[in-house]
């Protein structure tokens, strides 16, 4: 620390006025002879009383002045008062700004009167209670889908709206998402996407994302892909997309958190038990059963769920009971693309329609997975004009 900020004792009250007045941070550094750091702190204690804010009327949605809140906010913990005064705007349109922000995605945390945008959400503990109807003798059957990547030029629509007329047929009002909707935006990706950034993305999923009468589709997001903009950005698209899909009127896409989350399988005897849909890390193994495997064995015995729907890894395979789990893997609507050559990772390209038992105490009992599995483009092409 230099001898200037060792040595200098800061008028909390001249540097709020003088901030007040328009003078720039560094110029009341340059006037009181000191650092832009300790003027920094010297605001950071400031009251920031109302009576010494400016009062200037702005528009909480003017891109000038979110991208500057934002910015602030991505710095760490900032008090609403002072940004108030260090934005020249009263403090109820910093308030109202920010809970825009919040309600458009972003990923703000508050304290009281501070507040900041962080790049990782609440992992944990959502739970959702499965709405579709048990049908005889304890039976309910729901729709499995994973890594649709939409927005890449390598995703399946056909595969997509074909599920969707097969959940339709079996009557299924609820389909499972296992994370990935959208395919991201990075450096090695961008030469495969059909639309750029977190808005045309999302608003090409709600325009590609297939819609039918009485099916829901709960959908979590994962840490790679449409994690990426909560890693940069600090904004959760998840909740973005059921924002812009509320907007556009659409009720059919349900948001269950990220990375994981738990859904109540309510038996007939009113008994229940557990269904969790997740979306995990790191690459294939050479197994296709290994992953899934690790993943249940490092599971607590008292969190275990009856049921495990795994995306991420783009394999298909139902029905492998592992520690009591029926562990089931989600499969992708995406073909290989030069990413996956690379890694030598296969694209198992298909869906699942999932049938479940319960007994009197809840537990799931038996299962029927019902695996589609699809090939290249080619060969469905070939066989509609047969």
């Amino acid at each position: 620390m230099s001898a200037k900020d060792q040595g200098f004792k800061a008028d909390v009250a001249e540097v709020t006025r003088r901030r007040a007045r328009g003078e720039s941070i560094e110029g009341i550094a340059k006037g009181l002879r000191t650092t832009v750091h300790q003027i920094r702190k010297a605001l950071g204690k400031s009251p920031a009383s109302p009576a010494v804010a400016p009062v200037t009327a702005a528009n909480v949605e003017d891109p000038i002045l979110r991208s500057s809140l934002i910015r602030r906010l991505r710095g760490g913990w900032r008090n609403l008062a002072n940004l108030a005064i260090e934005m020249r705007c009263e403090l109820v349109t910093i308030e109202v700004a920010v809970e825009h922000l919040e309600q458009s995605g972003y990923l703000v945390v508050r304290d009281g009167s501070r507040a900041r945008i962080v790049r990782s959400p609440d992992q944990a503990g959502r739970c959702w209670t499965d709405a579709s109807p048990l049908l005889k003798d304890g039976w309910r059957k729901v729709g499995i889908i994973s890594d649709t990547h939409l927005a890449s030029r390598f995703a399946r629509l056909d595969v997509l709206e074909g599920a969707y007329d097969r959940f339709a047929e079996e009557r299924i009002t609820d389909v499972y998402h296992a994370g990935n909707m959208v395919d991201g935006e990075c450096r090695f990706n961008r030469y495969d996407l059909l639309a750029h950034g977190i808005t045309d993305q999302a608003l090409y999923c709600l325009d590609h994302y297939p819609q039918r009468k009485g099916i829901t589709t709960h959908y979590i997001t994962g840490e790679c892909h449409e994690g990426w903009w909560m890693k940069r950005e600090g904004i959760d698209f998840g909740r973005y997309l059921a924002l812009e899909a509320g907007e556009r009127g659409r009720k059919d896409l349900h948001y269950l958190g990220f990375l994981e989350a738990d859904v109540k399988l309510v038996g007939p005897n009113g008994k229940y038990s557990y269904m969790r849909v997740f979306h995990p890390g790191g690459g294939s193994a050479y197994a296709i059963s290994y992953k899934p495997q690790k993943i249940v064995e490092s599971l607590q015995g008292g969190e275990k769920p009856a049921v495990l729907i795994v995306g991420h890894y783009h394999k298909l395979a139902g029905a492998i009971q592992i520690r009591n789990v029926w562990t089931v893997l989600a499969g992708c609507c995406m073909d290989q693309n030069a990413f996956m050559r690379k890694q030598q990772i296969e694209a198992h390209v298909g869906y699942i329609v999932l049938e479940m038992q319960q007994d009197t105490k809840g537990a799931v009992r038996r299962v029927r997975v019902e695996e589609t599995s699809m090939y290249d483009r080619g060969y469905h092409e070939v066989m509609e004009l047969v």
